[in-house]
């Protein structure tokens, strides 16, 4: 699934769009004491006012939106589910309507409270829909022009959506019904669901080249580079896939290994420039660029590492034999660098790693030289020259 077919999807979840039409909808409240489902209801997304339309398109957007590999996960299922879990499960629920919708939402629900790991009472909402993208045509320089309507749909596919938001206490205090013209105490029993923050949901099922890809699923977690394992493993029975944040922790082990526990900031710069540049190259097809060993060894001799000599052992020690970085990952939070001196933690942008030096002055004391093109600033004034 790439940056451009997701975006392209996203930009659809909106009232008046006529490429996505949201049909069944089912919400449950989940009780944090007991798991309990407290409430629910299954209803055509068409009998939902306007305004609340607008709350669960917002809440099923947001699904789709943050870095792959840090909040968004492409995964695969594990073919080791038990019989009628996993993918078989979520292939009925994209086929179910009505009650046996109402039916599979529960069954998965009763997964996730056997699972549960949230601390509030949650509310879970399933939404089965359609997404068609018309066909294109090429224009005389060879884009391709959309079409308006349906007649000539090259690429159609249901789906499922499922979010899960915290329900918070409502803070206690007085407020004016405009129902009853008079200023009410609300009750310490109502919740907030904030269904502006759904803390973790997936989509069913992915695609991929225009295509649904019935193997994969999308998941999301509000917090980049955290996974709700236990969700993963006994309730949608995916394949972990390493964060952005892990596959950078393999690649510094790698680095340290083979160029040692200390780097001059210009090859550092050097290297994420040339993952950035690979990257860049394939950015008009908008699919996901990876690195093997061989094409990692490249990079790393091209920025300017002298000794490369134990780079295999140490590729294999630090990520696997046949492992492959995702290139975003590798650059995830790269454009500014943090440099902690233990004075303070000094941010400083990509481009100008190279203009930052670690010396040791006249005095033999270590120090952060950073060269400047101008007077540097402190609380609005400029700090005074000295000569060292």
């Amino acid at each position: 699934m790439n940056k451009k077919e997701l975006s392209a999807f996203r930009r659809q979840f909106k009232a008046d769009s006529y490429q996505l039409q949201l049909k069944q909808l089912y919400t449950a409240y989940i009780k944090k004491d007991n798991q309990n489902i407290l409430y629910a209801e299954l209803c055509s997304f068409d009998m939902k006012s306007e305004t609340e339309q607008e709350i669960y398109l917002s809440n099923f957007k947001k699904l789709l939106t943050g870095g792959f590999n840090s909040k968004l996960f492409e995964l695969s299922f594990d073919d080791g589910a038990p019989e009628g879990e996993g993918q078989a499960r979520f292939r009925q629920l994209l086929g179910a309507e009505r009650e046996a919708f109402a039916d599979c939402c529960n069954k998965y629900i009763a997964q996730v409270a056997a699972n549960f790991n949230y601390d509030s009472d949650v509310v879970i909402s399933f939404a089965s829909g359609k997404y068609n993208k018309p066909m294109g045509r090429r224009g005389r320089k060879g884009e391709e022009e959309s079409l308006d309507g349906f007649d000539d749909t090259s690429f159609g596919f249901n789906f499922v959506l499922c979010s899960v938001c915290r329900a918070d206490d409502v803070k206690r205090g007085i407020y004016y019904s405009a129902s009853s013209e008079k200023f009410e105490l609300n009750s310490a029993l109502d919740k907030t669901v904030n269904f502006l923050s759904p803390v973790d949901g997936f989509m069913f099922p992915a695609f991929n080249d225009n295509c649904a890809d019935i193997n994969k699923l999308l998941y999301y977690t509000a917090k980049a580079n955290v996974r709700n394992e236990a969700l993963l493993e006994n309730v949608l029975h995916c394949r972990y896939e390493p964060t952005a944040r892990e596959e950078q922790e393999k690649f510094g082990e790698i680095l340290r290994l083979v160029n040692g526990e200390k780097i001059k900031p210009e090859l550092l710069k050097n290297i994420y420039e040339a993952v950035s540049e690979k990257i860049e190259a394939y950015a008009d097809d908008g699919e996901q660029v990876t690195l093997d060993a061989s094409e990692l060894k490249d990079i790393l001799e091209e920025s300017g590492v002298a000794d490369l000599e134990g780079f295999e052992s140490a590729f294999n020690q630090a990520a696997d034999e046949g492992f492959e970085f995702k290139a975003a990952s590798l650059v995830s939070g790269a454009a500014q660098m943090k440099i902690n001196t233990g004075v303070g933690d000094i941010a400083v942008n990509l481009a100008d790693l190279g203009s930052v030096r670690q010396v040791i002055n006249a005095r033999g004391r270590k120090c952060l030289q950073i060269e400047l093109s101008d007077d540097a600033e402190l609380n609005g004034m400029v700090l005074e020259t000295e000569n060292i």
